[in-house]
């Protein structure tokens, strides 16, 4: 309603259209840029290197090789996917504060929508799986109902206790499905999936030191938070400058390789590890704990690459 030389006229007021974007493969390729940028490497290179570790190991030939290797690409791709789409779903409000380049910060994406790619996602997850055998079948059920339960059930406040069982079940879930799209699991293959999996758990709280402000937000009990961060950056340098012992005690002078091959991967995870405990010891500061999880994840795909080097 405004007025004109003294006459009030009405005017009818439009109000504004909420614009849903169209569905696009451009758009989705941009999506899911965001969602896995901070994860796709630790999550999606070693379920590649432990399916070639397989291969190599029991003499595929060039087209099996292929095949598998193929499938393997994508089925570590939507197995990130499953669990990236869940976790950022349920976990906007931390986002907002930690990470606002991931999508639904950005306003790319609603909550509601991610869950529905997941939901998609998880749906094509199980298909590919059921092509690739029964224990990568099985692997894939198990992710699906963990991430399901990790981010709809389990309580922020219990994240101490919760977090690293959830991480323990999906590397195992993640290696053995993996390793099964060339072969059957044997002895071995059990072995090192359970000690990489237990490894890897043992350092990761250095992840949750660059998150702190937004786990307080959302009530997060982290070590961080209730041990304080000096102590958990202290236990990743140490964890660092002991890792390639322990590698090679664990894993790799049992692993039946070569002497060469031993020292390959002794001195690869030394070349890795010692850099990452300095680099965490000399600056505390946002930056350099983004850093040091970032160098563990690096850390992590190396040990599994360890496996291509000794066992097959």
């Amino acid at each position: 309603m405004v007025e004109e030389d003294g006459e009030v006229v009405h005017v009818e007021e439009k109000s504004p259209r909420a614009v849903t974007p169209r569905w696009s493969v451009r758009r989705e390729l941009v999506v899911t840029a965001r969602l896995n940028a901070d994860n796709v490497w630790v999550a999606s290179l070693p379920p590649v290197l432990f399916t070639l570790t397989a291969a190599l190991r029991f003499d595929l030939d060039a087209i099996d090789l292929a095949v598998a290797m193929v499938a393997s690409v994508l089925w570590s791709m939507l197995f990130i996917y499953v669990f990236d789409t869940a976790n950022q779903a349920g976990g906007s409000e931390e986002d907002h504060a930690n990470k606002p380049y991931r999508p639904i910060p950005s306003g790319l994406v609603t909550p509601s929508g991610m869950w529905r790619r997941n939901y998609v996602g998880s749906a094509i997850f199980v298909g590919l799986s059921a092509t690739l055998g029964l224990t990568t079948f099985v692997a894939a059920l198990v992710w699906i109902a963990t991430v399901q339960i990790t981010h709809r059930f389990l309580k922020p406040r219990f994240y101490i206790l919760w977090k690293p069982v959830t991480t323990w079940v999906g590397v195992i879930a993640q290696l053995g499905g993996s390793w099964a799209i060339a072969h059957p699991l044997d002895a071995t293959a059990w072995f090192w999936i359970v000690a990489l999996a237990t490894m890897f758990i043992i350092p990761l709280s250095i992840e949750d030191v660059r998150d702190m402000g937004g786990d307080r937000i959302i009530g997060r009990v982290t070590q961080p938070l209730l041990f304080g961060a000096t102590a958990v950056r202290t236990w990743f340098v140490v964890m660092m400058v002991i890792w390639p012992a322990v590698g090679y005690l664990v894993l790799f002078r049992t692993s039946g390789g070569s002497d060469v091959a031993v020292a390959i991967a002794s001195g690869l995870m030394a070349l890795l590890c010692w850099p990452t405990a300095v680099l965490t010891a000399i600056r505390n500061t946002q930056a350099r704990n983004r850093l040091a999880y970032k160098l563990y994840s690096l850390v992590h795909v190396a040990l599994t690459m360890c496996a291509v080097i000794v066992l097959a």
